[in-house]
């Protein structure tokens, strides 16, 4: 067991993704630096998990305990919560308008009041069927003059807000929220996943300028489209390595593991690059003999649903508005993204804007296995969470400095008139 210092469970923030493919949770020490330290991590099987929806919650819970068990034995202590992932494509989004009358009373819009606005927006917001899972304010509107990003401290008579709200199915929220109690942990929060990975990949600058994440998992691709600095796009499409692997399966009557080893050994999207001879054996379900076929063919498959998803993945994006920009930037992310050739396909079927490949960053101690694309949504849940937990630090400590200053401003006032 390891026995090296942590921390206190106030100083940590523990951050799991529960993918269909698998389980990877992250342990980081919250830093004075300016980005949280990693301590430990953990990737596991998933189980139970389809299309990014729990569909076994026992199988599910049981890989939760075994990743965050190997965390426990690995720093010798017990962290009881965590910020948990969510994706699906029940999950989303509805860009609102609200209006605040009573913003600003005080004659300025006072910090204390800006903090409390996403909450406002969702108080006793009810939609049927659905879970709020995140309230992202886009800009606000003082008097009549609109793209606002900051109005602290600004004299208005109301304050109109634009929200990017996302929500998902209520069912698969409480499956998920119960294989994460099941296991031992206490939720803190689910996190959107493409809201996750876009922590991990994308600056400030390049969610101003317009850019978009694409996160290529194994049950989903997970959109998120930033433009002015926020996110105005979230979408969820139902296709994922999964289903590259599945084609494999149903052409050639190949166990899932079977068809899973070959796409990852000989898959390619770009027929060229493949020799026109090269066979590849395999072993059909119910035959005690292997068969030869080309390895062209598997890549042929390959290339037909890539051709597919970037379609539909250029679809969306041009839904969010993204396309409008040539300066626009997509990172491609996600463990599937990893499919040779996939990058310069994508760049090929996704005009007017600049394609790269997304790879996660900004964590302290990362090792060279996290800073694969896969594990871009676990990075940025870290970070996600020390963000939020960092800004409602902050505004504790100026408010409790604020009044604090009032206290003593009020005692001088005693003394001198004593």
């Amino acid at each position: 067991m390891n026995q090296r210092s942590t921390g206190t469970n106030s100083e940590l923030i523990l951050a799991i993704d529960v993918g269909s493919t698998k389980v990877c949770t992250i342990l980081a020490r919250k830093s004075q630096n300016g980005f949280p330290e990693v301590i430990s991590h953990s990737v596991v099987p998933s189980f139970g998990v389809t299309k990014g929806n729990v569909v076994d919650v026992n199988a599910t819970s049981q890989a939760i305990r075994r990743t965050v068990g190997e965390i426990r034995a690995d720093v010798g202590m017990d962290v009881k919560s965590a910020y948990v992932g969510i994706t699906g494509s029940h999950i989303a989004y509805e860009n609102r308008v609200d209006y605040f009358s009573d913003i600003g009373r005080q004659g300025v819009v006072t910090l204390d009041e800006f903090a409390k606005i996403p909450s406002m927006v969702t108080d006793g917001l009810q939609i049927p069927g659905r879970k709020i899972i995140h309230s992202l304010p886009i800009h606000y509107s003082v008097d009549g003059h609109d793209g606002i990003k900051n109005p602290v401290g600004m004299h208005v008579t109301g304050l109109e807000v634009t929200t990017h709200l996302i929500t998902s199915d209520s069912y698969f929220a409480d499956k998920l929220r119960e294989a994460v109690l099941l296991s031992g942990i206490e939720l803190k929060s689910l996190v959107v996943e493409p809201f996750a990975s876009s922590e991990s990949i994308l600056t400030q600058a390049e969610k101003d300028i317009g850019s978009a994440i694409v996160d290529i998992g194994g049950g989903t691709t997970d959109i998120a489209l930033f433009r002015n600095g926020s996110l105005v796009y979230t979408a969820v499409i139902p296709v994922g390595g999964f289903q590259f692997t599945n084609d494999i399966c149903l052409t050639y009557n190949v166990e899932f593991a079977e068809a899973e080893e070959a796409k990852l050994r000989y898959g390619h999207t770009n027929l060229s690059a493949v020799d026109l001879m090269e066979t590849v054996s395999i072993s059909p379900v119910g035959s005690s003999a292997n068969i030869e076929i080309r390895r062209r063919d598997i890549c042929q498959l390959m290339r037909e649903r890539a051709v597919e998803l970037i379609r539909l993945v250029d679809l969306k994006l041009q839904q969010g508005g993204l396309k409008e920009n040539p300066n626009s930037l997509v990172y491609i992310t996600g463990g599937a993204s990893q499919l040779p050739g996939f990058l310069e396909m994508a760049e090929q079927f996704i005009p007017n804007c600049q394609v790269r490949r997304g790879i996660p960053d900004f964590l302290m101690r990362m090792t060279d296995e996290l800073k694969e694309p896969c594990y871009a949504t676990a990075v940025g849940m870290v970070l996600h969470a020390y963000r939020s937990e960092n800004s409602a630090e902050r505004q504790l400590g100026i408010k409790d400095t604020i009044e604090e200053a009032g206290f003593l401003r009020r005692l001088m006032n005693v003394l001198k008139l004593g």
